[in-house]
Order: C-alpha cells, then structure tokens, then sequence
C-alpha cells in the first residue's frame, strides 16, 4: 500500500507498507515515481514496510533515475527497521538514495546530493544517436555543476561510444552516466547478443584502427567492455577533481 501523507510547500511524505515483493513491486515503482514526478522531492516513509524479495529494493535508485535524477527529483527513506536497512545498505541503494533514521534528519538530507548521481538515456539505432547523447552529457554536467574541462571529455566519451555502438553493434543503446567517489563513469550498452567485443581498439575491416576510442583510452583513467545477459556495456571512468555538492 502507498499513501501520500503529507504535502508541504516543497516536498511530500510518501508511506509505504506492507510486503514488498516481486508482485508488488510495480505498484511500488509507479507510486514512488508519481510521487516525484509530481512533487519533485520525495520523502518514504519505510515503518510499516517488509521485505520478501531483495531484488525489489532496487525500486528506489530505479525510480528516482527514471525521472532525471538529482537535482531535480530527490528522493530520501527513513524509518526502515534494522533488517531493512541492513538490507538497503548492503545492495547499495543508499548510495543514490539516501537512508536516514527519521523524518527530521530526511529532510536535512534532501537538501544535499547523495553519494553517488545516476543518469541513463535510452538511444535507438538511428543517425542522430551520437548527437542525442552529447546533449543529454553536457546538460547532466551541467546540472551536476562538473567544471567545464570535465563536460567537454565527458560528452566526447558519449559521442564516441554511443557512435561505436550504433556502427558495430546496430542495436538501440543505452546510455548511463555516474558521478561518485571514483569520478564520472559514462557506460554505453548495446544489445547485440554475438558477444563481447574483445577489442574495441583493434583494427577495423579496412586496416585502419579507431582513433576515436583511442582518444577515449588517452582521456580516461580507466575503461574496459563487460558482459550483460544480452550485450555488452563499454565504460570509461574520467577522473572528476572539482564537483559542487
């Protein structure tokens, strides 16, 4: 059950109870993000909730980045039980979501960015894909309030990967962006089920290597390819020296 406790000037108290399980995890997700759709910051009250499916707490940072993510949309818990919270904290929910123990110390929390900001843009297979994610990186940068040296590597790490995927894979993409304690990392995962691409920076069919990808290499303090169920995901990590919280 979800109910609306509480409005007031700027934010909303949200209550969920009940068992959260696979079932009702979709009726969780369209409250959760009604809630910030329509209010922009949000407050869940957890105390009268229980969980049955650990899977299910993913509804929180799923939600909150559906919609844009900070700084528009906030969202904090509390009032979670110690099974509950244990819970949160160790699947990493509370990175993008923060937990607090009450109401009073929730709202002292919406004010501030949570540990770790999470964006993601869902791209078809289509010529202006690259185009689409340099904007969607340079206005999350920019909301992110990263400096400009970072934007303008950010946004070319977008452009390459995206355009990497949308050339080699031909499959819709999406596009991920992260700022945490390690920097900024911009994932790009495609759907082409072939497999992994062993070397993104190998030589093409005509002899010439990819120089694009290397100047991601140069830029970047890591990057690598990783598996998923039905693709791959491409990521680079950009070191981030100067954000504003």
């Amino acid at each position: 059950m979800a109910e609306v406790v509480r409005r007031d000037a700027d934010s909303c108290v949200l209550a969920l109870s009940g068992e959260l399980s696979h079932r009702s995890v979709a009726s969780a997700t369209s409250a959760v993000s009604k809630a910030l759709i329509d209010e922009g910051r949000v407050l869940v009250d957890l105390s009268g909730l229980r969980m049955t499916a650990t899977p299910a707490m993913q509804v929180f940072p799923s939600a909150l980045t559906a919609v844009g993510g900070w700084p528009t949309a906030r969202l904090v818990l509390f009032g979670a039980d110690v099974e509950l919270a244990t819970s949160l904290a160790t699947l990493r929910v509370t990175d993008t979501v923060p937990l607090a123990a009450d109401e009073t110390t929730a709202r002292q929390l919406l004010r501030h960015r949570p540990p770790a900001v999470a964006r993601h843009l869902d791209l078809d297979d289509e010529p202006f894909a690259a185009r689409r994610a340099r904007l969607f990186v340079k206005a999350t940068c920019q909301d992110w309030q990263l400096d400009a040296a970072v934007c303008d590597d950010a946004v070319l790490v977008a452009s390459e990967l995206v355009g990497n995927a949308t050339a080699h894979a031909r499959t819709a993409c999406r596009l991920d962006v992260r700022l945490d304690a390690l920097g900024l990392t911009i994932a790009v995962r495609d759907y082409d089920y072939r497999g992994l691409l062993i070397n993104p920076l190998a030589r093409n069919s005509d002899g010439r290597r990819n120089h694009g990808l290397f100047l991601v290499a140069s830029i970047t303090r890591a990057w690598g390819v990783s598996p998923t169920e039905n693709g791959k995901s491409v990521w680079a990590l950009l070191p981030v020296t100067a954000a504003v919280a």
